[in-house]
């Protein structure tokens, strides 16, 4: 019974990211970086109001992105708010939400890898209610990455999928890359 939570859960993950892009929201929105009017937020309420999604600094989300149960964030500068940028690394994180079961556990890089086609998966940090690694995988736009960064987190009853995705060589593929998600991670868990 645990396994297939496990299964259902990267599953749904992938589906709401893979919905999420074929709705225009993925390659669509990172063509639209730095033009138009500001986009940028500094939370927002997901989930169906059971989590509070709040970005590491130097990061916003996306206004165009957002779903119940997917977001994008980019540095703020390219969201037009130049002055929360702070010294944030260029990249794009993708979240996505899905309900837990109380109890169940959460996906194991394992899991996570061969549900989104990962190889590769290194730099395992695990907590109670969190893992965070390193992969290779499809990169969401052109220029970016194939080695990212992917955690996933429980935030009461929702499991969190995130996905941060930066230019070859960059500081967000780098070692930094984990420390953005974990700061995602521990601003969004007592906000909600």
């Amino acid at each position: 019974m645990t396994t297939w939570s496990f299964r259902a859960t990267v599953t749904a993950l992938a589906l709401t990211a893979l919905t999420a892009c074929d709705d225009g929201q993925g390659g669509a929105f990172l063509g639209g970086l730095g033009s138009g009017p500001n986009v940028a937020l500094s939370q927002a309420t997901m989930a169906f109001g059971a989590v509070t999604l709040v970005p590491p600094s130097g990061f916003c989300i996306d206004r165009r992105s957002l779903k119940q149960r997917f977001a994008l964030m980019a540095r703020c500068d390219k969201l037009g708010a130049p002055s929360a940028a702070a010294d944030a690394p260029l990249g794009i994180i993708t979240v996505s939400f899905s309900a837990i079961a109380d109890g169940a556990e959460l996906p194991t890089p394992a899991h996570t890898a061969q549900a989104l086609s990962l190889q590769d998966v290194s730099s395992l940090q695990e907590t109670e209610n969190s893992v965070v690694f390193r992969a290779n995988g499809p990169s969401p736009i052109e220029g970016m990455a194939s080695q990212h960064w992917r955690a996933n987190t429980r935030v009461g009853d929702q499991l969190m999928g995130l996905a941060l995705y930066g230019p070859e060589d960059g500081r967000a593929v780098s070692h930094e890359g984990r420390d953005i998600l974990l700061k995602l991670i521990a601003g969004s868990e007592p906000a909600s």
